[in-house]
């Protein structure tokens, strides 16, 4: 038996630029004569001494977290009329778990220092309400005497005024057809172009999302309207179309006008047969009908229905029924969408002022009001139509006013990871290159049962959320494990990461609302991250790495927790196994070394370069059935 000492060099003084046949993670050592293995004989690690740098090692299984805008979840109540529970919580909600991840190539693993991490966290994290958008913050939580403790996560929302107009006009009908249409983005007129196609005339406007801090889009109907045209202007979330449907229109795959339980027929808007959430139209008899896309009575699919406004007693055109918009005996010349936290609300505008049509409350059925702004659209554009009476060639809708948001690097048709845009229409991209279809929790979203204007039971009459100190009213919350209540959660692993070990939920911030903040619990213990591996390389020990799934040189796994002692912000590791694990080097001639080299790896096989200064593998060789 012998024993070999290897190293790459003589200190712990940290050296900046070394060759890397002298690095702490790879080093070879030349020896002035060459040593000798007898033949049939086995090798063993003995010690080892590294010196890790402080940094953190982040690989794919603690790299997912989920951040939640939304109601507390486990406040709501979920039972019906006898008390009897129905529902899952979540189910009541208008928000669902959003995915956040480090990004982390697959396969490979991360060293970052606890700056590092925090820009990273700030750079890949995704906000997909307007008002938060570039609003995430994250900092390295220290005390006085600089001493690591954790990290900030900061969460706020968007609170300045919000006027910006559309800055682009996208068809939002039919890819195989022309444009009928164009837009001015100066004077905000909606033409009809010339010509006696009867296809729709229907646009999305780009460029800013509406905000919710009583947002506002208003459209000027006089000129559609007094040349007995058929119009229609709303707000939709933007569909890019990345799936190829039957008919190829704009829309969620899983919205169907053709559904035994869409109303467009009943509403006269055979002509109007195009996808948004929110709709203000003038039909094919004359009348103001108002729609929005709801989930059919079985949640099998998206469709339109009528919001029943006449039936709002609150409401300017109460009465028998939908208002003639021929006669227009009240003078509307413009209507009005606003948008408060989630609930959409409709005003008329004549000479006389603006009258308030229609909106959520309590006290009103649900079938005379729109649905919630939810998550899958909480991006809204302005959507406008102009019909053809087979006479009229052309008419026009004039958008006179917009709150938009100006939100830096806001693209929603952008196939960018760094682009702001909505969920879903982040959701469609990804689902276009990626199996695992992120679309579809967006269909789950969308066709939960409150949403549903004609279920009226307990618990599914949902209080829509306004605002709150200027924000919508919304909890923050932070999912860092597998969760129950807020779920699907799958994946998420970054407590001990964050500094919040045992903690699957982290709801309760620091700061005045909207200006929240998660401190970590605890400093995360930064050097026990990532297990590594010693490799001896050019010998013939049979391994096989499974992870891999290719052979490999590796000797012995160095765990990082075990007898270590801590030198600032590195820490030094000692380890000796207590049973020597002897593998065959399989000579069956004497082996005639003239180099040791030395690699230290994680299960990837990838450099661990998180080590510095001086690195120790004492080796044992032996003969077979030596003792």
């Amino acid at each position: 038996m012998s024993l070999v000492v290897t190293s790459n060099r003589d200190d712990d003084v940290v050296r900046r630029n070394e060759a890397s046949i002298y690095s702490a993670w790879s080093y070879r050592n030349d020896l002035s004569s060459t040593y000798k293995i007898p033949p049939n004989s086995q090798v063993a690690l003995q010690s080892c001494k590294v010196n890790l740098d402080g940094r953190i090692t982040i690989g794919e299984n603690n790299s997912w977290w989920y951040d939640w805008f939304g109601y507390d979840v486990d406040a709501i109540d979920n039972t019906d009329g006898t008390g009897t529970e129905v529902e899952e919580k979540i189910n009541l909600t208008t928000s669902y778990p959003k995915l956040q991840d480090i990004d982390v190539a697959r396969g490979s693993i991360l060293e970052l220092t606890t700056d590092e991490l925090a820009e990273r966290l700030k750079k890949y994290h995704r906000e997909y309400h307007p008002l938060e958008m570039n609003q995430f913050d994250c900092d390295v939580k220290r005390n006085s005497g600089l001493d690591f403790l954790g990290f900030e996560f900061k969460y706020n929302q968007y609170t300045g005024n919000a006027s910006t107009m559309p800055t682009s006009a996208e068809k939002f009908y039919n890819d195989e057809e022309a444009q009928r249409f164009s837009y001015n983005t100066g004077t905000g007129v909606f033409q009809r172009n010339a010509g006696t196609f009867v296809d729709p005339a229907v646009g999305i406007l780009l460029g800013a999302p509406l905000s919710a801090v009583g947002g506002d889009c208003r459209v000027t109907i006089s000129s559609a309207n007094g040349s007995g045209l058929e119009w229609g202007f709303g707000l939709s979330r933007d569909c890019p179309n990345y799936f190829i449907n039957e008919d190829e229109e704009y829309r969620p795959y899983y919205f169907d006008n053709f559904n035994d339980e869409d109303e467009n027929e009943a509403m006269g808007l055979d002509n109007h047969l195009y996808f948004e959430d929110f709709g203000v139209h003038r039909n094919d008899l004359d009348e103001l009908v108002l729609r929005h896309a709801v989930p059919t009575t079985d949640g099998s699919a998206l469709v339109h229905k009528e919001v029943r406004y006449w039936l709002n007693v609150n409401g300017s055109l109460a009465g028998a029924g939908r208002y003639d918009m021929g006669t227009n005996a009240l003078g509307y010349t413009a209507f009005q969408l606003s948008l408060n936290g989630e609930v959409i609300e409709l005003y008329g505008i004549n000479a006389s002022g603006t009258d308030f049509i229609t909106g959520f409350d309590a006290t009103q059925p649900k079938r005379t009001y729109f649905r919630p702004c939810t998550q899958t659209n909480w991006c809204l554009h302005p959507v406008l139509f102009v019909g053809y009476d087979g006479i009229t060639e052309q008419g026009q809708l004039t958008l006179a006013s917009f709150s938009g948001v100006n939100i830096t690097n806001y693209n929603s048709r952008l196939d960018s990871q760094f682009s702001k845009k909505g969920w879903f229409e982040t959701a469609s991209m990804l689902s276009n290159v990626d199996n695992f279809r992120p679309i579809n929790r967006c269909r789950d979203l969308d066709l939960r049962f409150i949403f549903d204007p004609d279920e009226t039971n307990a618990p599914y009459v949902y209080a829509q959320k306004e605002l709150n100190a200027s924000g919508v009213d919304y909890k923050y919350a932070m999912i860092l494990k597998p969760n129950n209540t807020y779920h699907p959660t799958f994946g998420a692993s970054t407590a001990d990461l964050f500094g919040f070990p045992g903690r699957s939920l982290v709801m309760d911030g620091t700061g005045t609302f909207p200006a929240i903040t998660f401190g970590s619990d605890v400093a995360p213990d930064l050097n026990c991250m990532k297990s590594i591996f010693v490799r001896l390389n050019g010998f013939g020990q049979q391994v096989i790495n499974a992870r891999t799934g290719n052979k490999s040189t590796i000797l012995s796994h160095l765990p990082t927790a075990d007898s270590s002692s801590s030198q600032g912000s590195s820490q030094r590791i000692f380890y000796e196994p207590s049973n020597l694990l002897w593998l065959d080097l399989n000579n069956p001639y004497e082996m005639v070394v003239s180099e040791f080299s030395i690699d230290f790896v994680y299960s990837n096989e990838q450099y661990a370069k998180i080590l510095q200064g001086q690195s120790i593998v004492c080796l044992y060789f032996r003969v077979k059935d030596e003792k």
